[in-house]
């Protein structure tokens, strides 16, 4: 029996066995006289290619999902625990909402990656809620979840981050708003210039581009990667980030964070440690949250365009949805500096 003889038989077995009924692996395997680890590769493929829904353990059916109500737009929030709880992403979603709204559409369902992780969950949500496009907000994580929903959902929108090139992607020019940053702490006279980050993205790339252009310390000791988990990028990052820097020899003297809310949090540690900013050292963001402006010191950042991805995204899914052969377009946002006190300056 080869694969595709293989495969056939297991869709066969699963459809035989009735939607209720999981097939466990090593079932699959004494039936078809083959190894499990070989039944569990069928699975995944059969899987991916949305011919089954794989479940631990085994497989079952897919479910015939229900038409969606008109004009229906999902939106997953990909690796965030709580739904309203990340400042960027709020004002993202505020004008998706809007825009739809304005479109004749609207926000069916909000579910975040902590909801939504598995291809079990993903078809339990198609089941009680179908939709007609999905925004993935969040750099997207590659899951049985994600897979499936890609599987399933022809007009889907990706909003920092890229879900592949037959998706439309709407990001910022993260590269050269910390390049333009990077330039204007020297400019300022800073010399010794450390990174905080909860992963490696462009905007990592224009720093160490950027130093490397003024001819500045590299010292892999100032450029931190605090690893998030799927709270996704908080303060206490800039807590153990700014903690680490602090303690170095030879310490910097301007930070600059990946995100606003981790500038926060370093803010934060360097005040309760008696290490004035910015006179000790200085401190910047990305993002222009709207707190931003009311730390204190006030905290010089990179402007992201949030309202205007958000409408992009809402605008992209709907011309997805209204027309099958519109093709994916991958749309990148200007950033630009917003300077204030937290670097000597405003």
């Amino acid at each position: 029996m080869n694969k595709e003889e293989r495969q056939n038989r297991i869709i066969q077995l699963i459809e035989q066995s009735g939607r209720a009924q999981i097939l466990g692996t090593r079932q699959l395997a004494e039936d078809l006289g083959v190894s499990e680890m070989t039944v569990r590769r069928d699975l995944q493929e059969l899987s991916q290619e949305g011919l089954l829904l794989r479940q631990h353990g085994g497989a079952g059916q897919v479910r015939p999902q229900p038409k969606p109500r008109q004009n229906d737009v999902g939106i997953l929030l990909v690796s965030r625990t709580g739904k309203y709880s990340d400042p960027f992403f709020n004002a993202v979603l505020e004008a998706v909402d809007h825009k739809l709204h304005e479109l004749g559409y609207h926000i069916a369902h909000i579910n975040t990656h902590a909801e939504i992780n598995t291809a079990a969950q993903a078809a339990h949500l198609f089941e009680s809620r179908a939709v007609n496009g999905l925004i993935l907000v969040g750099p997207p994580l590659s899951t049985e979840a994600i897979d499936y929903l890609k599987s399933q959902i022809r007009a889907l929108v990706s909003i920092a981050g890229s879900a592949g090139g037959d998706y439309d992607t709407i990001t910022f020019d993260g590269y050269h708003g910390i390049r333009q940053m990077v330039d204007h702490l020297v400019q300022r006279g800073y010399r010794r210039l450390a990174y905080i980050t909860g992963h490696y993205d462009a905007r990592q790339q224009g720093y160490l581009d950027g130093i490397a252009a003024h001819g500045l310390a590299n010292e892999a000791a100032l450029c931190v990667t605090v690893h998030a988990g799927i709270d996704g990028w908080t303060p206490q990052l800039g807590h153990i980030g700014a903690q680490q820097l602090m303690g170095l020899p030879h310490p910097p003297d301007a930070i600059l964070c990946a995100s606003d809310l981790i500038a926060i949090g370093a803010i934060q540690w360097l005040h309760e440690h008696k290490i004035r900013v910015p006179e000790d050292v200085g401190v910047t963001g990305f993002d222009n949250i709207a707190e931003s402006a009311f730390t204190v010191p006030s905290l010089t950042t990179v402007q992201v365009h949030k309202r205007l991805i958000g409408t992009l995204a809402a605008e992209r899914v709907v011309k997805r949805i209204e027309n099958e052969d519109e093709i994916p377009l991958s749309i990148q946002t200007p950033t630009k500096l917003v300077i204030r006190r937290s670097c000597g300056s405003e």
